[in-house]
């Protein structure tokens, strides 16, 4: 099998595993991440005994989203590059042929909410939060999380920033089951894998490409590509966040 710098992909039977290896970095995300977990995704589509994908990570965080000492010093040509990747890979998740499912042990921030939430299934600790903070950081998030959550719940992730834990993400209908331990949550895992296993992999293909194609005529694939921050890329607020963020200060914003 191939080898990757952020993170492995390894078959158990007929499970692909994706594990993000960089607990060291929060498993924060560059380019260099995505372009492995489309690679890894890609593997696990052309493995022919592969039948469920499960998405997990090392360490305490599950993904912390962008890596800002890569994102903040980057150039037009960097941060194109890289939004560029993390669009294939969300979209590659959302309509991979083979059912994914997101094993979240802990934060999933921003990217790393996006990520587990583009998965067909989600199972969460309860300390583990969801939170679009790319507000707190000069950048917008858009408002994907609408089809799910509703537009009010929604202003409350993307406009405010706020934290969601697993229990309340549960209730909201952003992930589909918390549970309290590791062991919970690999049993949840395991339950899941094994009733997927058990049913037709032509009929889960069509009922993924079926539901792909019912998200695509609400809008939620247009809510990435119209790219409705773009701008905010080079303003001086967004260059104010993110050097906050590294030198771990509070910013001063000044509408510019």
């Amino acid at each position: 099998m191939a080898q990757y710098e952020c993170m492995f992909y390894r078959r158990d039977g007929q499970v692909g595993n994706i594990v993000f290896s960089r607990p060291e970095r929060r498993n924060a995300t560059d380019t260099q991440f995505y372009i492995d977990l489309q690679a890894c995704l890609d593997e696990a589509e052309e493995d022919e005994e592969c039948r469920v994908i499960v998405i997990s990570a090392q360490g305490p965080v599950f993904c912390a989203g962008q890596n800002l000492k890569f994102t903040a010093p980057a150039t037009i040509q960097e941060h194109e590059k890289y939004s560029a990747a993390l669009s294939r890979t969300w979209d590659g998740i959302m309509r991979h042929p083979k059912p994914v499912i997101a094993r979240v042990q802990g934060d999933a921030l921003g990217g790393g909410t996006y990520l587990s939430t583009r998965c067909d299934l989600i199972v969460a600790k309860k300390n583990a939060r969801f939170a679009m903070r790319e507000i707190a950081a000069g950048e917008t998030s858009g408002g994907a999380q609408m089809l799910t959550i509703g537009k009010q719940r929604a202003a409350e992730m993307n406009l405010l920033g706020r934290y969601v834990y697993a229990d309340e993400a549960e209730r909201w209908g952003l992930i589909n089951k918390c549970v309290e331990t590791d062991e919970e949550l690999d049993a949840q895992v395991n339950s899941w894998v094994e009733q997927l296993l058990n049913l037709p992999p032509l009929g889960l293909r069509q009922t993924k490409a079926a539901a792909a194609f019912a998200l695509d005529l609400a809008g939620f694939t247009l809510l990435r590509q119209a790219r409705f921050g773009a701008v905010l890329q080079y303003t001086e607020d967004r260059r104010e966040a993110k050097r906050a963020f590294v030198e771990k200060r509070k910013p001063v914003f000044k509408g510019r």
